[in-house]
């Protein structure tokens, strides 16, 4: 089973007033300008105040919440439009870095290519959706890194860390079925078998079907959670 990076909280009850947060917020089930009360959640998710108070801080820090005016957090609208830009910068770097051996003369890192690759085949996909953690994002940014870096030019792994903060946000969008994360998972062994067997072509026009796909997905979700988020505020008459 592929594990996420442990925040140090697991199983406590900010931990889990988290994760029930963040799921809420990805799906679109809180409206737009809604004030999150401390007192209603902890109500609803039977903890006390200070679980929901931590877990509305590192939502924060996360960016899928802000600042409401009148004291508190609100949802955080996702702001696709910024997201596709910077998922077009994130193409060019991860393409630049697949083809240097074509320009440069210089072969990927072998070894390195075979560790991901073993990573990555250890990795069992969630059974059901409801064993899915949007935080799954965290590993697939990972492996782009990796596999970026392993083209010899760690500057482009620099660079493709920081463009992948800015859009973590939306990505998350990417892993919330157990579906979405069985095919990355096979789409990223697939694009490291390609690139191991020394087919490069092949290699690009996966990666490139990979991440045309995971957008498509990003998109869609977004666009859904936005539209949840909307109806639910015209609902509450906000």
């Amino acid at each position: 089973m592929y594990t996420t990076p442990d925040p140090g909280r697991t199983g406590t009850r900010s931990e889990a007033a988290y994760a029930a947060l963040k799921d809420r917020l990805l799906s679109g089930d809180l409206p737009l300008g809604h004030r999150l009360a401390e007192e209603a959640l902890a109500a609803e998710l039977s903890v006390s105040r200070t679980p929901i108070r931590e877990a509305l801080s590192r939502l924060h820090a996360d960016g899928l919440v802000e600042r409401h005016p009148s004291g508190g957090y609100t949802p955080a609208p996702p702001d696709l439009h910024t997201a596709r830009d910077l998922y077009e910068v994130r193409f060019a770097l991860e393409f630049r870095a697949l083809s240097l051996p074509t320009i440069t003369g210089v072969a990927h890192d072998a070894d390195s290519l075979e560790a991901l690759r073993a990573d990555w085949r250890s990795f069992d996909a969630p059974v059901g959706d409801d064993e899915t953690n949007p935080d799954f994002v965290l590993l697939d940014e990972d492996f782009h890194v990796r596999l970026a870096c392993a083209s010899g030019n760690e500057a482009i792994g620099e660079f493709l860390m920081r463009v992948n903060e800015r859009i973590r946000l939306v990505r998350m969008h990417d892993f919330l079925s157990a579906e979405r994360i069985e095919r990355t998972i096979t789409q990223h062994i697939d694009v490291l078998d390609l690139l191991l067997d020394g087919r490069l072509d092949a290699a690009e026009d996966a990666l490139q079907a990979h991440f045309q796909e995971s957008l498509g997905v990003v998109e869609q979700r977004v666009a859904t959670a936005l539209a949840r988020m909307v109806s639910s505020n015209r609902r509450s008459g906000r």
